[in-house]
């Protein structure tokens, strides 16, 4: 069998260009993202571009332990494991891509999520889902960070790691996860960026978080 970091730019690069067309820009008006019917979804894993080994991907939800991660900060060169969990009460994962409109337009939101629970231990994470394959890209994702004014952190993911595999079971983008101490999701992934910060589903599940934090 193939191994799958044979064919991870091909496969990567097709399904975020599925997902800039039919999920990001769908609802361009409410930069909210969109999630792709089961027929689409299929049609995707189906491609002859798709190894074999990625008709199995990784769909998390409510409790689930976060898997194994391997990750570069894509400024600052730091790295993190699922140590990073451990030390804070909260980790919000976002995860983006650099075509994605409604991503970026999330950005404020989400800086502003990450100034106003900075010291109540919570930690805010981009997650940019092309970075870890090309200097472009990374350059790219870069750019687009210092223009949104992001001070939040924004890693790749190592494609070879366990967690790699996450990227590969999102149906839309951008697609956040709220994630406790002990690693596991604090409710389903929510996908679809939000409009505000204040009375989202986004903060409803980060004081939660914070109310079950020790």
């Amino acid at each position: 069998m193939k191994k799958f970091a044979m064919k991870p730019l091909v496969y990567v690069l097709g399904v975020l260009m599925a997902f800039a067309l039919v999920g990001c820009n769908a609802n361009a008006k409410k930069d909210t993202g969109s999630t792709p019917s089961a027929s689409t979804a299929e049609q995707q894993s189906s491609s002859s571009d798709v190894p074999p080994e990625a008709a199995s991907k990784l769909h998390l939800k409510d409790g689930d332990t976060f898997p194994t991660l391997k990750a570069t900060d894509i400024t600052s060169g730091e790295t993190y494991d699922n140590e990073m969990f451990k030390k804070n009460k909260v980790t919000v994962l976002s995860f983006w891509f650099n075509g994605c409109t409604g991503c970026i337009k999330e950005m404020p939101l989400l800086q502003e999520l990450a100034d106003r629970y900075k010291d109540k231990g919570v930690n805010v994470l981009g997650v940019n889902a092309e970075a870890a394959y090309t200097d472009d890209a990374k350059k790219e994702a870069q750019n687009i960070l210092t223009k949104q004014g992001v001070t939040y952190g924004n890693i790749a993911l190592d494609p070879k790691s366990d967690a790699g595999k996450v990227i590969e079971g999102l149906t839309a983008f951008p697609t956040t996860m709220v994630i406790d101490q002990n690693g596991k999701l604090v409710g389903d992934p929510i996908t679809g960026g939000a409009e505000k910060l204040d009375g989202s589903e986004l903060q409803k599940r980060v004081e939660q978080a914070l109310s079950q934090s020790k």
